[in-house]
């Protein structure tokens, strides 16, 4: 599986980055549960080429569909990315509290 979006058609690649998830969520131990909007937001902070979309129309678009994982091409599918990102939330508040 590959962590990349179909955008106007063409294929770009993320990443789910630390800093990222802290600019959405904090920088602090993370409480809040992860909401769709959320995932999106990061993995719009982590996309290769934004496509000329703006943060808020990005939204927009991946709520209508114009913006979506390919099961053809192997992408994570949204709901699966959320679940990456819920996983290194996990990682960073284990690093938050050891102190590393």
């Amino acid at each position: 599986m590959r962590q990349a979006l179909i955008i106007d058609g063409m294929e770009v690649p993320y990443t789910i980055e630390t800093e990222n998830i802290c600019a959405v969520l904090g920088f602090s131990y993370i409480y809040t549960q992860i909401t769709y909007e959320d995932a999106v937001r990061i993995i719009y902070l982590g996309l290769k080429n934004t496509r000329g979309y703006t943060s808020d129309d990005f939204l927009a678009a991946v709520l209508k569909g114009r913006v979506y994982a390919s099961k053809r091409k192997r992408h994570y599918p949204l709901p699966i990315a959320r679940l990456r990102i819920v996983a290194r939330i996990r990682h960073i508040n284990r690093k938050f509290v050891t102190g590393i």
